[in-house]
């Protein structure tokens, strides 16, 4: 089932009333946001989870604190990849909503009859690569209806190997005290804290 199938059904996309589409943009919106919050807490889970190991006593309490945050990792990335796609779905939903602002300029041009003759998989590729803005629309949608080469949210392969000792291994430098548990949980879910820049340094002084 394509996307635009999943929200308004075997209807043409450009038959959507612009009504329907917002409210579908701003349940999409509410759901990304929903998922960047689960993340975060993820993350603050796991850095729980490494001070934690910095008390623990044994071999086995160390493996079941790895194996928890090796579970919540995995959860991470789940989330990520449904991050992907529902920004991918609201990237689509934003674009025709812009074409939809604009019908009215659109109706008997050339434009308009291109989008009109195309089938509705053929229309929700072409809105999932573009990038409209409302402010530039004029100028660039005839250019990017011939970008079909962008491929966007084409998924991301996470690797998995070794990754309850690579877990072991970071727990052990948390206990050594070489990593604080934030930087350890950083290390481990890929997620690294924006360095601060000079005037950054200053401005705590």
């Amino acid at each position: 089932m394509s996307i635009l199938s999943k929200f308004f059904g075997k209807r043409n996309p450009l038959d959507v009333p612009l009504k329907s589409l917002n409210e579908s943009r701003i349940k999409l919106e509410y759901q990304i946001e929903k998922v960047e919050n689960e993340i975060a807490g993820i993350d603050r889970e796991i850095a729980i989870l490494f001070e934690r190991a910095k008390r623990a006593r044994s071999k086995s309490e160390e493996l079941t604190i790895a194996t928890k945050i090796k579970t919540l990792n995995q959860r991470k990335k789940n989330l990520q990849k449904t991050h992907m796609q529902l920004n991918k779905q609201l990237m689509l939903i934003s674009n025709l909503a812009i074409i939809k602002e604009n019908e009215a300029l659109l109706k008997d041009t050339p434009t308009w009859n291109l989008l009109r003759r195309m089938s509705p998989e053929e229309l929700e590729r072409h809105l999932t690569e573009m990038q409209l803005d409302a402010q530039n629309f004029n100028e660039n949608l005839n250019q990017m209806l011939g970008m079909t080469d962008q491929t966007i949210g084409a998924g991301v392969d996470f690797e998995e190997d070794e990754e309850l000792a690579e877990i072991m291994r970071t727990i052990h430098a948390v206990k050594e005290g070489e990593l604080e548990p934030e930087v350890a949980a950083e290390k481990v879910t890929g997620e690294e804290r924006p360095k601060k820049r000079k005037e950054d340094w200053f401005e705590e002084f």
